[in-house]
């Protein structure tokens, strides 16, 4: 098997307290069948992560999904849909696997697919920000300025030899 080798199912415990996890061989399932049961029962099942992170397939989910919609956006709420989760508790569990909020992965994904525009196109300012979803060149510049120091056009003509 090669992406879960065990799966813990967590029943909830007599007293109370934090439920206690149970370890299923899940030699025999295959990833699908896995994925299906975890799609199914998403607070019953979670892969070998801590709790209160995101397991291994809803952070390769999440982050699949807010790619697939740089140029557009998508709500948060969205995206914690498609990991079977509520939202708040999505943010924060994304937070914990990856240390940002989704709000700014999604932001940063958007300036670095931008930074790599500008080096590799000869797209107008114009033109990459709308291939990046921002709303218009000044919302590019002006977030763009303020992560890397510089606006595009100037980073633009400091990369080029």
């Amino acid at each position: 098997m090669s992406d879960v080798d065990t799966v813990e199912v967590f029943k909830s415990s007599q007293g109370g307290g934090y439920p206690a996890p149970i370890a299923i061989d899940a030699v025999g399932f295959g990833a699908e069948q896995i994925m299906t049961i975890a799609g199914t029962f998403p607070r019953l099942i979670a892969t070998n992560n801590e709790r209160g992170r995101l397991s291994y397939w809803q952070e390769r989910k999440a982050k699949e999904v807010m790619m697939e919609n740089l140029d557009c956006g998508i709500q948060i709420s969205a995206v914690a849909k498609e990991c079977c989760l509520s939202r708040s508790h999505f943010s924060r569990a994304f937070k914990n696997a990856t240390g940002h909020s989704p709000r700014d992965w999604f932001q940063l994904a958007r300036l670095t697919r931008a930074k790599v525009l500008l080096e590799q196109t000869n797209f107008s300012i114009s033109q990459v920000s709308l291939e990046c979803g921002f709303a218009d060149q000044a919302h590019l510049s002006n977030i763009f300025s303020r992560k890397f120091g510089m606006p595009p056009g100037k980073w633009r003509a400091k990369e080029k030899p």
